[in-house]
């Protein structure tokens, strides 16, 4: 093939000469006499022929420089501008660049990715404090049963200075005085003893199946409910053996004898069983309200807590009738009879009072102590408080609050534990 030029060198002629036909359609004119090198054979063939290499050069060098184009904005075509960072930068920089289907404004961008994640710290165990759920009085001291540490502590009633400690066996819950003793019940086992209050010491045990929660005294025994078996068991204090044991409702709790009668409450039948301890035969069962826990006689009455109704029932002691069911604070819990009225004391921290004569309750302002369990020593009621973890004592003729024993302040459960006087009878 020639170089691309117009003229072709002297004496070098085509080898041979292909005149157009009739039938070929030209994309140009085909030449003529009066076109210019019309005298030379050949110049019209070979001018065409240019031309059209011409137009291909034209073309394909077009083409070539519309791909560098192509090339050369790959980042406009992919709608980047070049002045962006690079995409290792970017990513480096925490931007999701692909494969994210969120829209940038939800994106954090107060976080930090390169900063170090804090371990997790794991809670860290509460050391155990006391936790008072029954108590009891003796002439000089406060006996003072915890379902926490597992013991009794003996306070002071005048310094509020905690004496001893006891274990009851094994693991104390519910105390009792009864027959000049000290009774403590055992959670760990059937397992009740009896404690010299004067020097703390064990003076015997009772056992039996099951295990002790409410502990109480009356015509000449001493009573212990027992959830485990849904049992009473009747202690006589001189033999300090189990002389009957008296099936009564699912899951009781607590006790009181009055008058020949001992009634026994039943947490999850909502009712309290009525022995007559005569012959200690069940007489009846009356329904007195959801959760009953607490029972005390007084006011010509048989007075229950009901925690979970929120209710005091009063019962007719001569038939176990129910003759009235009062609205108190929630949870009510412990009870108690002094000064011609009905203490009830709350879960939730309130104190209220009933008057027997209206059954009309009312609460008394200023009392803000939780109130699992109370006795009476006289016109005083002594409170075990669970939350606060304190005994009180306030004047059920005036509710003036006069004592106040913090037994957190004496170390927590290990302190009690170390100082506790395990029976060896």
């Amino acid at each position: 093939m020639y170089p691309l030029s117009l003229s072709v060198p002297e004496g070098q002629q085509p080898i041979e000469e292909i005149p157009p036909a009739d039938s070929v359609t030209w994309d140009f004119p085909p030449p003529t006499n009066d076109s210019p090198g019309a005298g030379d054979d050949g110049g019209d063939r070979r001018g065409w022929i240019a031309a059209a290499v011409i137009a291909i050069i034209v073309l394909f060098g077009g083409l070539m420089a519309l791909v560098s184009r192509i090339g050369s904005s790959d980042d406009s075509l992919a709608g980047a501008d070049e002045s962006e960072q690079p995409v290792e930068e970017r990513e480096a920089d925490g931007e999701e660049l692909f494969g994210s289907e969120e829209a940038p404004d939800d994106r954090q961008g107060d976080v930090d990715p390169d900063a170090e994640q804090a371990e997790p710290v794991p809670p860290q165990p509460q050391p155990l404090n006391f936790r008072p759920d029954s108590v009891a009085v003796t002439d000089d001291a406060v006996w003072v049963s915890d379902f926490n540490c597992g013991v009794v502590a003996k306070i002071d009633k005048v310094s509020e200075e905690v004496l001893e400690a006891v274990t009851g066996g094994g693991s104390a819950s519910g105390v009792a005085v009864a027959d000049g003793s000290v009774w403590v019940g055992n959670r760990l086992g059937g397992i009740v003893t009896r404690f010299d209050p004067e020097t703390s010491q064990p003076e015997a045990q009772v056992e039996f199946d099951g295990f002790a929660l409410g502990l109480a005294e009356g015509d000449g025994s001493v009573w212990a409910v027992d959830p485990a078996t849904e049992e009473v068991h009747r202690i006589d204090p001189d033999t300090n053996e189990v002389v009957i044991s008296i099936e009564v409702g699912a899951r009781p709790h607590y006790v009181a004898v009055a008058d020949g009668i001992a009634w026994v409450t039943n947490n999850v039948d909502g009712t309290v069983t009525r022995i007559d301890t005569t012959t200690n035969t069940v007489t009846a069962e009356p329904v007195v309200g959801e959760g009953a826990i607490h029972v005390v006689a007084g006011g010509g009455s048989i007075w229950v807590t009901n925690a979970d109704a929120g209710t005091v029932a009063r019962l007719d002691p001569a038939t176990g009738e129910l003759l009235d069911t009062i609205e108190v604070g929630q949870r009510p819990h412990a009870l108690e009879f002094a000064s011609d009225t009905v203490w009830v004391g709350t879960e939730l921290g309130e104190l209220w009072r009933i008057d027997p004569a209206t059954s009309q309750a009312e609460l008394v302002p200023n009392m803000d102590f939780n109130s699992i369990d109370m006795t009476v020593d006289g016109d005083n009621v002594w409170v075990a408080d669970s939350d606060g973890g304190q005994v009180i004592a306030f004047d059920s003729t005036t509710t003036e609050v006069f004592f106040r024993a913090d037994l957190s302040e004496f170390g927590g459960c290990e302190a009690f534990r170390d100082r506790a006087t395990s029976p060896a009878v």
